[in-house]
């Protein structure tokens, strides 16, 4: 038997038990004895079946890795993959072409070489050739014959010790601790085979920290760039540092994508951050309630987080309502979707909308399990799964629509979801920063470089650039 089909035996015996009761003249009381029996069934089915759905990635905010419990699921391939922009071509390509010409017959030993080409084949092989390039000034000194001063010349700008990297070194190791999650071990032994020379851990680190520090104009230019944009994309998540949990608050939108850093998750991070506060278009979240609170913004609800919400409460119970409101909002984001012009439904389209949507709420409260009442306990009343999401849906109407009225809303907070996936595979691979100070050049370095993949840059050639300074506009 499956959930379903006990739902319909339960509807069946209702309908028989109902059509008795009309034909037949049953006393009051057995009348009301077997309706509070039926009512009493309703409950302990529903309990019955919420207690045995479990949640997973497919119908609730549980990431897809803790999908098959703690240990999760190893197995499962992430199909919503990161879409990576064209990238910009390696300037510093060396191309070389090649003829091959048949001289002579080699059938016959015809000679061929006048005669002309009837038809060509062409093969590419591509190769990588590591070329270590050392460039040595030696400063001469010289005793001056009148006052006999020793005079001698200083050292070229970045010269400053007897031996020093440049850009390529050290955009390889920035590229390979930040973007390709390698140990500092591991960097350090890359480099002694390539150049023969071991690069100690604490010069990496210095170089991140330094890098770090020259990306703070940048990250000053993008914050007002992004208190511009019509919608921002926020989402947060947990990092581990020095044994403590701290967040990561992402804000995105185009191009940009902005990562910081705190040891706390809600308003307090939020007023320090000070992106929120002063902004004054809409910001599209997963309705965390340190977002809700700030009311001179429009809201955006995550229509992912709603629909994953509403399988669970339709495999749980089985509740019509759900299934409704989950085929309405799908329906309205397919149809906005088609409109890459005009993302947005029209007035006689939005009003049919809003008309579904809260004739769908209302007869969801026959559905609904009884509310619990107050019962002179202090703190919140204990409410089913199912009753917080229709008081959501029921409160933030516009929050939930907005991607209908808005063109640059999308319906998803998938963005900002993407953005923070580095800071998870960083945390998978590393374990833990030993410092809040490293912690934090990773998070500024890697938004540097989200943002700039998304420009159409890869993470080497935007940590050039950057090194160079000469970050695009």
């Amino acid at each position: 038997m499956t959930k379903l089909s006990i739902r319909n035996k339960i509807d069946e015996a209702k309908e028989k038990i109902n059509k008795s009761f009309a034909e037949e003249d049953v006393p009051l009381g057995l009348k009301s004895a077997v309706e509070s029996l039926m009512i009493l069934l309703d409950i302990i089915i529903v309990v019955l079946l919420e207690k045995k759905t479990r949640k997973n990635s497919s119908n609730s905010g549980l990431p897809p890795s803790r999908n098959n419990g703690p240990n999760g699921n190893r197995n499962t391939l992430n199909q919503d993959r990161d879409k990576k922009g064209s990238q910009l071509e390696n300037t510093r390509t060396v191309k070389t072409t090649a003829s091959v010409s048949p001289e002579d017959c080699s059938k016959c030993g015809c000679n061929l070489r006048s005669v002309s080409t009837t038809a060509t084949e062409e093969r590419t092989k591509i190769d990588i050739v590591y070329e270590i390039t050392e460039h040595v000034v030696t400063s001469e000194s010289k005793e001056c014959p009148e006052c006999q001063f020793i005079n001698k010349v200083k050292f070229p700008v970045g010269m400053d010790g007897k031996v020093q990297y440049g850009i390529g070194i050290k955009a390889s190791i920035i590229n390979f601790l930040m973007v390709q999650m390698m140990s500092l071990e591991r960097v350090s032994e890359h480099f002694k085979g390539l150049i023969g020379r071991f690069i100690s851990q604490a010069v990496m680190l210095k170089y991140l920290a330094q890098f770090s520090s020259s990306l703070e104009k940048w990250e000053d230019d993008q914050i007002e760039r992004i208190l511009g944009s019509p919608v921002i994309y926020c989402d947060e998540t947990s990092l581990r540092v020095d044994k403590k949990n701290y967040w990561i608050h992402s804000y995105s939108y185009g191009d940009i994508t902005l990562k910081f850093l705190h040891a706390k998750r809600g308003g307090e991070a939020i007023e320090e951050i000070g992106i929120i506060p002063k902004y004054q278009g809409a910001i599209v979240h997963d309705s965390w309630a340190s977002y809700l609170a700030y009311e001179h913004v429009d809201h955006g609800l995550c229509g992912s987080h709603l629909l994953r919400e509403l399988k669970f409460i339709e495999d749980s119970t089985g509740d019509k309502w759900a299934t409704k409101m989950k085929k309405l909002l799908q329906s309205a984001c397919e149809k906005v979707a088609n409109r890459p012009l005009n993302r947005v439904l029209t007035g006689k389209e939005y009003q049919s909308l809003q008309s579904r949507y809260r004739n769908i709420l209302t007869r969801a409260e026959k559905e609904l399990p009884e509310f619990p009442k107050p019962n002179g306990k202090r703190g919140r009343l204990k409410k089913t799964d199912a009753q917080n999401l229709w008081l959501r849906l029921s409160e933030y109407e516009e929050a939930v629509l907005l991607f209908a009225r808005v063109k640059e809303v999308d319906f998803t907070n998938n963005r900002a979801e993407r953005d923070l996936r580095d800071s998870k595979l960083k945390q998978k691979v590393s374990g833990t920063f030993r410092k809040v100070e490293f912690a934090k050049h990773f998070v500024r370095i890697s938004s540097y470089v989200k943002s700039m993949r998304y420009r159409g840059y890869s993470s080497l050639e935007a940590i050039m650039l950057a090194l160079q300074g000469d970050i695009p506009s």
